[in-house]
């Protein structure tokens, strides 16, 4: 055995996988010093280690009781009063596993023997216990996030099982989540020993309460590693954030956003979109499809309707676009098509007629415009019904609420959403969702991932991207009263796909809620790693006990009356669970905006 561990007793009884150990008399206090530092004693639930050979036998104390030696317990009679020397301490423990080439592995193929030797185990040995037994010396890179409630050992975490997988921190407000939630990546930006950590992974944090934006959250300044985005659905706000083109202009998406029926709507939007990939987008593209409705508005079998449509679509955009000659037009009874200025239309379209409505002043009017991609695809939609209407493939009178619906809608999302070529690549991203109402809080949640998936999916480097989501029971919910059907499918698949498939891509999740039992049930399920604080809503805790199957009664039990910044941890990456007290950081300039008000410093 090591020399830093502590002897404290031996083993004197064994019956299957439960043992007996009884104490040494100097062995009964609280703590110890040994080697210049100070040993919590074993107690219920804690560790304890039976030495056999080359072997560290691994159980877990389950109760304690004592043998009396003067006084006989049968006759009840017990006039013989305690003394140091009339008692002896006992240990009942479980069999839980070994050790052996500092690896700990669970099971039973060792079992203590009568007169083993017992220990306290060493710091090392804790994180070796919990540690997941396929820990092994290439996972060396650890971050410190706490201390063991039992044994108070310094909790390390390695960075290759608990980053690489999907975590959900999940316990009551004020119990400590968002600092538990802060300090494993501060933790993790904090190491030097991944210098390329910048270099080859993204993370983005969706902050629904503004607890993160300070300028120094994360331990990272605010600057050309981190971007902090404080969007708000007021008009004119000044921070929007940037959405690739190709991710917002897709038929799923619009039609999710704009409410589309399925059997006109869609398909509507459909040719809109195939259009613009056909021909493609801004203004040169748009002066050619409004040159050509012009010409086949007056060489088609008149209708005033059409024309009048144009005419208002185009006012409603451009200002002083010269439209008199087009407004002025009228529609010859006898000859059954349109007249303006003596001159008669007929599908023998020329230069001559062009020159006549004021075709090249129209058009340079549109092309010195200053349009947003929002305001172009507000046109085209309208555009699109009205080459429809000519060819007689629609009635308008289905499409017009779509085309009102994505007037409005727009309207609302170019104050927060600014369309671009190209997605940001900033180290840290922290966007912080709080001024925006409930809807555009879940779109543009909805569409960041999105983009973020689809990008990541597509990148063909050895890369990471980790996406960590704040109160994600905003957007994770499985019910929700007041929102459409079709965006409740959408943003549920959505999220389901990534944590069903983002490992295989190295895009990985991390969410935090108040309220497990709002979470989809297989969102929760694909969860690897948990950090579970204080939970009392029954079905929450009725949730977890059917969602992670690697925590134990023990520790099910804990959940309701654990302290603040107490959690217990579980998943693939441990052996068993861990109740640990989370460090707190003191620096009120680096942790979350999430502390409770101290009304007596207000009101004094």
């Amino acid at each position: 055995m090591a020399t830093n561990n502590l002897e404290i007793g031996i083993v004197t009884e064994v019956s299957g996988f439960k043992t007996k150990i009884a104490t040494f008399d100097n062995s009964n206090h609280a703590n110890f010093i040994t080697d210049g530092e100070l040993i919590k004693n074993v107690s219920v639930n804690s560790f304890i280690l039976i030495g056999q050979g080359f072997v560290k036998i691994v159980a877990r104390v389950t109760s304690e009781s004592i043998w009396d030696m003067q006084n006989d317990l049968k006759s009840f009679q017990l006039d013989n009063r305690f003394s140091k020397e009339s008692i002896k301490r006992i240990l009942e423990v479980q069999t839980i596993g070994y050790i052996k080439n500092n690896r700990f592995i669970s099971g039973a193929s060792y079992l203590p023997m009568i007169g083993n030797n017992c220990f306290i185990p060493n710091s090392k040995e804790v994180n070796q216990i919990y540690i997941n037994n396929y820990a092994t010396e290439s996972e060396a890179v650890n971050i410190r996030i706490g201390q063991s409630l039992s044994e108070e050992n310094q909790i390390l975490l390695p960075v290759n099982l608990f980053f690489a997988s999907h975590i959900g921190v999940f316990g009551n407000t004020g119990s400590g989540k968002s600092n538990t939630l802060h300090k494993l990546f501060y933790e993790l930006f904090s190491l030097k020993k991944i210098p390329r950590l910048r270099e080859i992974s993204k993370f983005l944090v969706l902050d629904f309460n503004g607890e993160y934006i300070h300028k120094n959250s994360f331990g990272i300044f605010t600057g050309h590693e981190k971007k902090v985005y404080e969007l708000s659905s007021k008009v004119n706000s000044t921070q929007k954030f940037p959405i690739k083109k190709s991710t917002f202009f897709s038929t799923e998406v619009l039609a999710m956003l704009f409410s589309a029926t399925p059997q006109t709507q869609q398909p509507f939007l459909s040719r809109i979109l195939s259009a613009q990939r056909k021909y493609g987008s801004g203004l040169k593209s748009l002066t050619k499809w409004i040159k050509y409705l012009i010409k086949e508005i007056y060489i088609n079998t008149p209708n005033p309707e059409h024309k009048n449509y144009l005419v208002s679509v185009l006012e409603d955009y451009f200002k002083d676009i010269p439209l008199t000659a087009i407004k002025e037009t009228e529609l010859f009874r006898n000859s059954n098509c349109y007249r303006y200025s003596g001159t008669y239309f007929n599908s023998d379209w020329n230069d001559d007629y062009e020159a006549l409505l004021n075709i090249t002043e129209i058009i340079d009017v549109i092309k010195t415009s200053q349009l947003n991609s929002f305001q172009e695809f507000e046109i085209r939609c309208k555009l699109q019904l009205l080459n429809d209407w000519l060819y007689g493939n629609i009635v308008p009178e289905h499409i017009t609420p779509l085309i009102k619906r994505v007037e409005s809608r727009l309207d609302k999302i170019c104050n927060y959403v600014e369309l671009t070529d190209a997605i940001p690549e900033d180290f840290l991203q922290i966007v912080s969702l709080r001024e925006l109402d409930q809807e555009a809080k879940k779109f543009i949640s909805i569409l960041v991932c999105k983009m973020y998936f689809e990008h990541h999916k597509k990148s063909q480097e050895s890369s990471s991207f980790h996406l960590i989501i704040d109160e994600a029971h905003n957007i994770l919910s499985n019910e929700s009263v007041r929102e459409e059907s079709s965006w409740k499918d959408y943003r549920l698949e959505l999220f389901e796909e990534i944590i069903k498939e983002g490992r295989k891509f190295s895009f990985f999740l991390t969410i935090s809620s108040q309220r497990p039992a709002d979470i989809s049930h297989t969102i929760l399920s694909q969860i690897h790693n948990f950090f579970l604080h204080k939970l009392v809503n029954e079905r929450d805790l009725q949730i977890i006990d059917t969602s992670i199957s690697t925590l134990d009664k023990i520790s099910k039990s804990m959940l309701p009356v654990l302290s603040q910044g107490v959690c217990i941890i579980s998943g693939t990456a441990l052996s068993m669970p861990i109740t640990v007290v989370i460090d707190f950081i003191s620096d009120i300039s680096i942790r979350p905006n999430s502390d409770t008000i101290r009304l007596t410093d207000v009101w004094c």
